[in-house]
């Protein structure tokens, strides 16, 4: 599979920038996805199909905003029937958007376009659109945006109150046994942790028992651990108590907490360090990463090859 240097580009009237496409772009990055937004404005005279083309080849999705401004431009017949045919193969879609924008209007500049599903700034605001279109382009960040919001409201509805440790109590077991791989997974989170997490392997497993959805805790722990790993090894700090502080920071970001709140664990800190442990907390690929130089070569498989691995099957990552 490709990758994209983006996980969205918003094509766009120039006109409409300031008032819904800025705000929108600012949403959907605030929440991690890179957008693509600010040379997909189109003026008189630009080509659209061009614009989409460009767009595809460096993001994986893209959003067309259709705004009074958009059918208004004298755009040539063969463009919008390109929009209209713009589903391309599996793995590419483009998706329409009604900004400011009747029904009426759109059925007039193109009967086919106004058939076809799209968003509306009319009936959603820039958050809600915001979350439908995670949901398409980027499912983990919208998990996290729900994460977020729910640890919001439970901390706004909490009550302080003080309670014996005895009469705390575990849910209970949601599975007998967890399988092979998510054990394996498990243990390179405790083996990741130790020093500031330190439990046994039986503790994190019983843990994983009592959740509905292990698979999911596991995966967050996983970032949270190569968060922690990767930024203590580069950025580090100084002895146990400040990678304590660390892990405790992460542990907040990565759950929900806005990061001014924690600020004050690690104020040991530098300014550009914090920057760089939100960042990488918000991100799903390494912000800490080393220079390598090395070749990659595209090796030619012979057909006695090729049909033994179709023989085998392979993983399927599409």
């Amino acid at each position: 599979m490709n990758e994209y240097d983006f996980d969205i580009f918003i094509s766009h009237a120039s006109e409409d920038k300031d008032d819904f496409v800025r705000p929108l772009a600012n949403a959907l990055k605030n929440e991690g996805a890179k957008v693509w937004y600010d040379e997909m404005s189109l003026s008189v005279g630009d080509s659209l199909t061009r614009s989409i083309d460009k767009g595809l080849s460096k993001s994986r999705y893209g959003l067309v905003v259709i705004s009074r401004s958009f059918v208004e431009k004298p755009w040539p017949e063969y463009e919008i029937r390109g929009l209209n045919a713009r589903e391309i193969g599996s793995d590419k879609v483009v998706l329409p958007i009604w900004h400011n924008v009747s029904r009426e209007e759109v059925l007039k500049f193109s009967p086919s376009l106004a058939d076809k599903l799209a968003l509306n700034s009319d009936l959603l605001s820039v958050k809600e659109i915001c979350k439908q279109l995670l949901a398409i382009i980027r499912p983990d960040l919208l998990t996290k945006l729900q994460r977020k919001e729910r640890y919001a409201q439970l901390k706004k509805n909490a009550k302080l109150e003080k309670v014996e440790p005895k009469l705390i109590k575990e849910s209970g077991y949601k599975h007998k046994a967890l399988p092979k791989d998510l054990l394996g997974r498990i243990r390179l989170i405790r083996a990741s942790l130790w020093g500031v997490d330190t439990h046994s392997m039986d503790h994190w497993v019983d843990g994983f028992k009592r959740d509905s959805h292990p698979s999911n805790e596991i995966a967050w722990w996983e970032h949270v651990a190569a968060v922690y790993t990767e930024y203590v090894k580069s950025v580090a700090g100084d002895g146990k108590e400040q990678h304590s502080a660390i892990y405790k920071a992460i542990f907040l970001i990565c759950n929900g907490e806005e990061p001014e709140n924690v600020k004050g664990f690690v104020g040991f800190l530098t300014e550009d360090e914090f920057t760089l442990l939100i960042g990488e907390c918000w991100s799903r690929a390494p912000l800490i990463d080393i220079e390598e130089q090395f070749e990659f070569k595209n090796t030619e498989l012979d057909e006695s090859t090729l049909e033994l691995i179709n023989k085998i099957g392979v993983e399927d990552f599409n």
